[in-house]
């Protein structure tokens, strides 16, 4: 019996141990292990960050460089400068500014200059011939290019390297149209610069007024935009008036002379002056010759006797646009401008969608500007585009030319100066005329 119960007792103190230490593992603390991992991360500084950015404006006519070119150096590109230090960039602006010299193969020179100096972002095209010119070589290389001023309808293409800030002509053509309808002309003669502009805006011109019942006068006159002696166009334009007048029984307010012309219309107007009938009717114009400085300047005689009227797209008057117009006007001693204030919008839309990506290339950029201009209400208002990356047809004002004493004047004592004298709503198709300035009723239709 003492044997089986010492055996026993040695049992269950093995069994105790056996237990004990099973409880023991469980029970006892938990061994913390701490590993320390040290991450090295690069922080790279944004590529935009206290950059200095190259880019390019292409003047189109030489005589526009007084004006355009401390437009852009010291207002734009300064204000630019300001708006990358609010944002804390640091980022400097320089603009590499050319001058096409009113020829389209200078300004595709230019273009493919820039390219070599690795700048891919510019304002140019301010002349459609000169946008068209350069716009294959555009999309071949990945530019980008906004224009302030091109409006024909021929460079209204989906999906290219070409914006522009302003409406195309196709807009322009009914509002001339009916403008020139409802102040009674009847038979139009048409001079025109013989470019894709030119035609662009008589091709959708002529079949619009002839529908209306109007008539057109002969053949189309068309000059080389390079010419500088215009006597043997105005010689048949004069004869094609004096017909058409003939026609209405010497009641000239039933003849208009359509011109469609930009800068070199300052000499067509002083040599139209030796030519009694073309120079005793009122002369019709576009964009072309809204408001232009070299016109005020070179011919005010002229332009303030014909009664000269160009349409424009109306002017969204903004507190920006006020403010830059006595900036404007302080630097230059000329008027400001609805283009003006495009090229100043354009100036902003481009930096906004560079600090956007951090990138400076054409190609980049390009996807971006359609919904960003769409967003942008600028020194010019709403800059909504359409499907061909153009300004949305808006109402158009029609400007003439005046003495600088005349009612409404902006800067009286001057020679000659532009004001408003009628106004265009396309979505009523209504023209009012405004006679104080005008200085007269029209007769109608």
């Amino acid at each position: 019996m003492a044997d089986k119960g010492m055996t026993l007792a040695i049992v269950l103190l093995v069994a105790g141990l056996i237990v004990g230490g099973g409880v023991g593992y469980f029970a006892a603390p938990t061994k913390v292990t701490t590993t320390t991992t040290t991450v090295t991360q690069t922080v790279k500084e944004l590529p935009l960050k206290n950059a200095v950015v190259r880019i390019g404006f292409i003047n189109s006519d030489t005589p526009d460089l007084e004006t355009f070119k401390p437009y852009h150096d010291q207002m734009i590109q300064s204000d630019m400068d300001a708006y990358s230090k609010t944002l804390g960039y640091g980022t400097t602006f320089k603009f590499l500014v050319d001058d096409a010299a009113g020829q389209a193969n200078i300004h595709l020179e230019k273009v493919q200059g820039y390219k070599s100096a690795g700048v891919t972002v510019f304002e140019g095209g301010g002349w459609s011939s000169q946008a068209q010119s350069a716009l294959s070589y555009c999309n071949s290389n990945g530019m980008l290019m906004w224009s302030s001023s091109s409006t024909s309808p021929t460079l209204a293409i989906a999906n290219d390297n070409l914006f522009r800030m302003c409406t195309a002509d196709s807009a322009l053509a009914p509002a001339l149209a009916n403008v020139m309808w409802a102040f009674g002309v009847k038979t139009i003669v048409i001079f025109q610069r013989a470019d894709s502009w030119g035609d662009g805006i008589v091709n959708l011109l002529v079949p619009l007024w002839t529908k209306m019942g109007g008539t057109v006068q002969g053949d189309k006159i068309r000059y080389a935009g390079e010419s500088t002696e215009f006597a043997n166009y105005l010689t048949v334009a004069d004869q094609q008036v004096k017909d058409a007048v003939t026609k209405w029984n010497g009641v000239k307010e039933r003849v208009g002379v359509v011109m469609l012309s930009f800068n070199e219309c300052a000499v067509i107007l002083q040599q139209a002056a030796s030519y009694p009938n073309i120079y005793n009717v009122h002369w019709w114009g576009s964009d072309g010759t809204a408001k232009v400085q070299r016109i005020m300047d070179s011919s005010p005689t002229q332009a303030n006797h014909m009664g000269f009227y160009s349409l424009l797209s109306r002017e969204t008057i903004t507190p920006l646009f006020n403010s830059l117009e006595k900036r404007y006007v302080a630097l230059t001693k000329q008027q400001f401008s609805t283009y003006r204030a495009y090229a100043y919008d354009i100036w902003t839309l481009i930096p906004q969608t560079m600090f956007q990506t951090q990138s400076t290339s054409g190609a980049t950029l390009v996807p971006l500007q359609m919904a960003a201009s769409n967003q942008l209400f600028g020194c010019a208002g709403w800059s909504k585009l359409d499907a061909f990356g153009d300004r949305a047809a808006p109402p158009y004002d029609v400007w003439g030319f005046y003495d600088g004493n005349h009612a409404g004047s902006p800067t009286p004592g001057k020679a000659s100066v532009s004001i408003v004298c009628m106004q265009y709503d396309p979505d009523f198709q209504k023209t009012t005329f405004i006679e104080p300035v005008l200085g007269f009723k029209p007769i109608g239709p």
